[in-house]
């Protein structure tokens, strides 16, 4: 059964209290039902240093960064027409959508299919949102687009990195969280993101451990429903929306409910070092034993030998 648009069982997971229930209400009965302070506006940086970054790592905060893309560059490269002419017979990873949203269960995960790029660009130049959400994994199924913005400095030297294109329109994905850090660039439309920090987690209904989506919530702050989450009322996201040029870093377990507000086209770097580079690597191993993920599809792509894109990714100063 859907529920909400998010995933088919909803209802049963309702219904079942998981060991991450019983977790989270241990969290909060330490914390006497009381969440910590919600998290402050984020802050907007002009290719701050590796220095004032790392301020932001170490204390696990978001921040904006602006000025990394040479905007004349990413102007003429960024835009349907331009990515279409590169890449019209490529085929592409896909996640369908219902009503805007992508398609998520419980049970089996997040499902992809393939498309040729140039229909799905087609279809938005027409107009129109097709039933689908391109995710395709940039390194390896499309490795022009990553080698085109290079990884950000922050990021560049990680003991651990995937990167990921994303295009669609007025496409939403449900609340999760990621347990890599994040550097995500805004190149095309706009994007809004809702934002909890970790410390939220006890309030925000997440799936449970053994279901295929442990790192999504229940609950969806777009149309929040408080009868059947009532605990979310205590926790309030922070909002904020990604514009051309633009690039968010998110630390590793920040909850986020990301729409794309209009065309959009997006590419994330996700990184790891340390221990937490173990625990990605550790995840991915699970993944793919049990058939999550994007996995099931890498016998269908097809990438063309192709001479990398000139890199746009400014470092700063």
């Amino acid at each position: 059964m859907r529920s909400g648009g998010w995933d088919r069982d909803a209802v049963g997971l309702e219904a079942r209290v998981s060991g991450r229930d019983l977790f989270d209400a241990l969290i909060r009965t330490t914390r006497r039902q009381r969440p910590r302070p919600d998290a402050q506006p984020v802050e907007r940086l002009t290719r701050p240093s590796l220095e004032r970054f790392a301020v932001f790592r170490r204390a696990r905060r978001p921040v904006v960064l602006q000025g990394l893309l040479n905007e004349s560059e990413r102007a003429a490269y960024w835009t349907l027409p331009s990515l279409r002419e590169r890449f019209a017979d490529r085929v592409v990873s896909v996640i369908p959508t219902h009503e805007g949203r992508i398609s998520v269960d419980v049970r089996t995960g997040v499902e992809f299919d393939t498309v040729r790029f140039g229909d799905y660009v087609d279809a938005l130049q027409r107009g129109e949102r097709p039933p689908a959400y391109i995710a395709v994994p940039a390194e390896t199924w499309l490795p022009e687009l990553s080698d085109r913005v290079g990884a950000p400095l922050y990021c560049r030297d990680a003991a651990w990195r995937n990167a990921r294109f994303w295009l669609g329109a007025q496409t939403a994905v449900p609340l999760h969280r990621d347990v890599a850090e994040n550097v995500f660039f805004q190149l095309m439309g706009h994007k809004r993101f809702l934002l909890y920090p970790p410390a939220a987690s006890a309030w925000l209904y997440s799936n449970p451990l053994r279901s295929a989506l442990p790192n999504f919530s229940r609950f969806d702050p777009e149309h929040p429903d408080y009868e059947r989450f009532p605990l979310s009322r205590a926790v309030q996201p922070v909002e904020l929306v990604l514009a051309p040029g633009d690039a968010l870093y998110l630390p590793s377990l920040w909850w986020h409910q990301v729409r794309a507000l209009d065309v959009s086209a997006s590419l994330n770097f996700w990184f790891a070092d340390g221990w937490l580079a173990h625990l990605v690597r550790a995840a991915e191993v699970v993944k793919r034993s049990r058939g999550l993920e994007i996995y099931g599809l890498e016998a269908r792509r097809e990438v063309p030998r192709s001479a990398p894109g000139r890199a746009v990714a400014r470092p700063p100063e």
